[in-house]
């Protein structure tokens, strides 16, 4: 007997429908772009549980027409598209006809909507695919989606849905792309009935991206160019706005929000010759290209293009940033402010020690015992620097090569651990606070962690609907502003223990690409070698590396 058999339709439609809605920011995204979609000047979304529970969207749109009400949730049922032709000329954001349907699949749903021209509305309750309900309601024009219970009928899908503040986190990050593209409507969004992001119609879309991104103006660049294949926007951070990951990096091509790896890797390594391969820029890129050069039909979340002479067009950009930099355009860096301080003890509680030992040495490279090296590290002598990025030290027929920022921030990890066992951590207390600015999802993880974060010497308060006040932290820290940024920018930070908040924290210790005396490299050997572990930093990353003479023989052949 054969083993092929013809899958049922209850089970076609969940592996679909999974093939579109991931998580509740899935939804959020669908229902989104069908609003936009429709011609909407205002969107509100309401969400409970981090969308597990409830996922409510309410627009301003055409609405839809009462007989196509039952059509949205069949599978194909599109208005976007009629023929093959129409794959080549798409302008809207969605056009597969399979939102609805998916999301309609894997819970209880229940929308109403009604056109101008009509006088009632038209609502449909639709739960696991099967239609329970259809009936006339009065409302505004408009439509209204609630979705309930999702992947109720899926318990494995259930089952893998990330923490509420990680779910919460995806949905911001799928919402806000569209705020900053559609900078001419109203949105809303609010999170267990506390408004998240509130933003009416901008006059254009650097001031959108100041006000939801919470960046003032005179650190943003505006360029706009216009050439025979396509034609972009682009607003740029000066070098002032370093950022501890891509989450302030936006692409969107004809208004929609995609990820591009060529145009985003470009960017990134141009400001990486300014920056720290720590620090990431800030970048919102808006592309205009005829549509037979895009494809946007080969993911089914349509988060990825394909886009025709891509290279050529990122060569272009890169082209204009170093027109820009080179003509002093972007602002120099900000000095690091002074403030008058003194020094207060706060107390902790202890932890365990770090055992786990990582190294990671080239074949080719000699590799040597732990003590050995560390023995061969204690007797070099310093010769230099290279890049001011490694230092570089000779032992007999040997030299060790020190990677300057992974070293302190091991020397840097190790302090902070022991103050925190001690119960004494040295803090920097600033009688005039720093006071910086937080996106909104900075400011959601704040609020859950601040409490937390106070424990190991970060003494913050809120100072307005979105910015905190710092008046303390840990005196080892160099980058307080990094520090906290890039604390704030995990997903399971309330989770942590306190080796992984001291790994976080004291990642900015020493950049690479500072210049240091020669006293300054040995200080750094010297404390590098009273350390637990001096061969790895706190993330993993080797920090000694040796290359002997034989070595280089070989290379020249000798």
């Amino acid at each position: 007997m054969g083993k092929v058999n013809f899958l049922p339709e209850n089970i076609i439609s969940k592996i679909a429908a999974g093939e579109v809605i991931e998580s509740p920011a899935s939804v959020v995204k669908e229902l989104v772009e069908n609003s936009i979609d429709a011609d909407s000047k205002k969107i509100e979304v309401n969400i409970e549980n981090s969308g597990k529970k409830l996922i409510y969207l309410k627009d301003d749109g055409e609405g839809i027409e009462p007989d196509d009400i039952e059509k949205i949730f069949e599978r194909y049922a599109t208005s976007k598209i009629k023929d093959k032709e129409d794959l080549y000329n798409i302008k809207t954001l969605g056009f597969r006809g399979e939102a609805l349907y998916s999301i309609g699949s894997v819970s209880d749903v229940i929308l109403r909507s009604k056109v101008k021209n009509s006088e009632i509305g038209r609502e449909i309750h639709i739960r696991g695919g099967k239609k329970l309900s259809i009936k006339d309601c009065a409302m505004q024009n408009g439509t209204i989606v609630e979705v309930r219970e999702l992947f109720f009928n899926i318990p494995a899908r259930r089952k893998f849905l990330k923490s509420d503040i990680t779910e919460f986190r995806k949905i911001l990050n799928v919402f806000i792309p569209y705020t900053i593209s559609f900078f001419w409507m109203d949105f809303k969004f609010e999170n267990e009935g506390s408004k998240i992001i509130n933003v009416i119609s901008s006059e254009n879309v650097l001031k959108r991206i100041c006000e939801v991104l919470n960046i003032e103006e005179k650190n943003l660049i505006y360029e706009k160019r216009v050439f025979e294949d396509f034609e972009f926007e682009m607003v740029v951070g000066d070098i002032n706005l370093r950022r501890p990951q891509k989450d302030m990096q936006f692409i969107f091509i004809n208004g929609r929000p995609v990820y591009n790896y060529v145009l985003s890797s470009s960017i990134n390594n141009f400001y990486h010759s300014f920056f720290s391969s720590e620090f990431f820029p800030v970048f919102v890129l808006f592309l205009k290209l005829p549509c037979e050069n895009v494809d946007v039909n080969i993911h089914p979340t349509k988060r990825e293009v394909k886009i025709k002479n891509e290279n050529e067009i990122s060569k272009k950009i890169i082209e204009i940033l170093e027109g820009i930099f080179k003509k002093g355009e972007v602002k120099t860096i900000d000095v690091k402010k002074e403030y008058k301080e003194k020094e207060v003890i706060g107390k902790t509680g202890t932890v365990k020690e770090i055992s786990s030992i990582f190294t990671e040495i080239e074949d080719e490279l000699f590799p040597l015992e732990k003590t050995e090296l560390k023995e061969k590290l204690k007797n070099s002598k310093y010769i230099g620097s290279f890049k001011n990025k490694y230092l570089i030290f000779e032992f007999g027929d040997s030299l060790l090569f020190i990677d300057q920022h992974a070293a302190v921030e091991r020397i840097n990890y190790e302090k902070f651990i022991e103050e925190i066992e001690r119960g004494n951590i040295n803090i920097q207390q600033l009688l005039t606070p720093l006071i910086i600015n937080l996106n909104y999802e900075e400011m959601v993880v704040y609020e859950k962690v601040e409490k937390i974060i106070e424990k190991y010497g970060f003494l913050t308060t809120r100072w307005s609907e979105n910015k905190i006040a710092i008046h303390g932290y840990p005196s080892l820290l160099k980058d307080i502003e990094f520090s906290i940024r890039n604390i704030l920018s995990e997903t399971e930070i309330e989770k942590y223990d306190k080796e992984e908040i001291a790994k976080r924290a004291c990642k900015i210790s020493t950049v690479a690409g500072q210049k240091l005396t020669e006293e300054e490299a040995k200080n750094i050997v010297e404390k590098l070698l009273e350390c637990k572990n001096l061969f790895v930093c706190p993330h993993g990353r080797p920090i000694v590396v040796e290359i002997n003479e034989r070595f280089l023989d070989r290379q020249f052949l000798r």
